[in-house]
């Protein structure tokens, strides 16, 4: 069956802050981008449906974005959808030997939050399983996927949100970007190498809105439209949250530019952006 629209669908969130995007083409096939927890997969079922999934594509390897995907593949190796291909970069996890760190304890947890569980279940999709790299290039119906970043060896201190895949989905009248997790180190390198490619109409927030990437990246976007992956609290937190409060430690752990979601929602309104979807507002329907 062939739709008349190419549709974007963000979807709200069953379990607490979570990413979930479905891209339906105007072939009927799907790109999934992320998912969400376990607790998430039957609202995303609901929405994929019987269709082709022509693409997964996996951010990065935290909790709230990925244990969906890999509870599916447990639990009958993903026989409930109907996946081509999953595209993802992830750190290796020979890395948690690296002790040359700002804080090893939080440096290891990021690794063992969900990397073993996914590398456990790679025997069972590794045919499908494709690690893309910062220039690849995909095509899927009217759709192409241009990943425009990737997994940075380098970047500790906040290591799982900036080895986040960043990649535009482009149309034939609209341009995404899609940002991931990614936070203000990650954000340097990205606007450093690729700021020249980066210019879209709709951005998904970095990391939930708070905590990510530089007002210098948005400028480069400089998109009418923001998808926020936010619950309530989220999405109206101060710019200093009490998470956020101890300075001092922060700077210790290579975190000092992380703010409150305040803070982005300041630079949208000065950047003049009028477009929010909101996911503590439910799921929405974006045409393409």
């Amino acid at each position: 069956m062939k739709n008349m629209e190419t549709l974007l669908y963000q979807l709200t969130e069953t379990s607490e802050f979570m990413m979930s995007f479905v891209l339906i083409t105007k072939e009927d096939n799907v790109i999934v981008i992320d998912g969400g927890r376990p607790e998430d997969m039957p609202l995303l079922k609901q929405y994929v449906g019987s269709r082709h999934i022509s693409a997964w594509i996996l951010t990065h390897a935290h909790h709230d974005h990925i244990t969906g995907f890999i509870s599916e593949m447990e639990k009958n190796g993903g026989a409930d959808f109907d996946i081509e291909a999953v595209y993802y970069h992830f750190p290796p996890y020979e890395i948690i030997e690296n002790k040359n760190v700002a804080d090893y304890e939080y440096f290891r947890s990021e690794i063992l939050d969900c990397l073993p569980d996914f590398l456990r279940e790679l025997p069972k999709f590794e045919e499908k399983a494709h690690i893309v790299t910062q220039g690849d290039s995909i095509q899927i119906d009217e759709l192409t996927i241009d990943f425009i970043y990737s997994y940075h060896e380098g970047l500790t201190n906040n290591l799982m949100n900036d080895s986040s895949l960043v990649f535009k989905v482009t149309s034939p009248n609209t341009r995404v970007l899609f940002l991931g997790d990614l936070g203000p180190e990650g954000g340097d390198v990205l606007f450093s190498e690729s700021r020249h490619l980066l210019s879209a109409d709709i951005v998904q927030m970095a990391h939930h809105g708070h905590m990510n990437c530089s007002m210098e990246v948005y400028e480069a976007i400089m998109p009418k439209a923001c998808l926020w992956c936010c619950a309530d609290w989220l999405y109206n937190e101060p710019e200093v949250p009490p998470y956020l409060a101890d300075r001092e430690k922060l700077e210790k752990k290579g975190w000092g530019r992380m703010y409150g979601t305040a803070l982005t929602r300041k630079w949208m309104d000065s950047l003049g952006i009028k477009t929010h979807y909101v996911t503590k507002d439910g799921t929405h329907k974006i045409v393409l």
